[in-house]
């Protein structure tokens, strides 16, 4: 599951084939990300970032 579905940003930038500036440009324009708590790594769920890919 973790590496497949639920992704790291290092492992979104690979899998969508983008560069970090990219990635972060997508997350101030509002793909989903998730976070434990405040002070915790985002994770992405690859089907959510696909989805919110589409829609945009």
């Amino acid at each position: 599951m973790f590496g497949d579905e639920i992704l790291n940003g290092k492992q979104l930038i690979e899998r969508l084939g983008i560069s970090h500036s990219f990635l972060y440009q997508l997350l101030r324009a509002g793909l989903p990300s998730h976070r434990l708590d405040g002070s915790s790594r985002r994770y992405y769920i690859y089907a959510e970032v696909r989805q919110w890919l589409f829609q945009h």
